[in-house]
């Protein structure tokens, strides 16, 4: 017999990690994360990007039923960041009745300079 008293686990995610491989700067790119319920009661969510505003979500709370599956859309901006490497924490957490649960997803980046233009003439 199940406890519903127990705090419910936290959200399970599709990709660990997330790698957005290498953009140039000043582009961005798109990847999703698959969120699944795996409790049998509702589930509710918070996201985090871990204060970097290069990283952007389409939905950071939500509501999932028992067994049910969301999509997040996860953005990387590279406009505003310099050559090299970035790295950032997605925190996926479940509210509890006492406490919260996370989940964490590494973001890994590498940001390289746009292509030199060569002027003519």
């Amino acid at each position: 017999m199940k406890n519903y008293n127990e705090e419910p686990p936290p959200p399970i995610l599709n990709q660990n990690p997330l790698d957005f491989g290498s953009l140039q700067q000043g582009n961005s790119n798109t990847l999703q994360e698959q969120m699944s319920n795996p409790s049998n009661r509702p589930l509710l969510w918070h996201a985090d990007t871990d204060g970097k505003s290069w990283l952007t979500l389409d939905k950071c709370t939500g509501c999932l039923q028992p067994g049910q599956k969301e999509i997040i859309n996860v953005k990387v901006d590279a406009s505003s960041l310099t050559a090299g490497n970035h790295k950032a924490m997605l925190i996926f957490s479940a509210e509890g009745d006492a406490s919260t649960k996370s989940v964490e997803v590494a973001v890994t980046l590498a940001v390289t300079p746009p292509p030199l233009s060569v002027k003519k003439g």
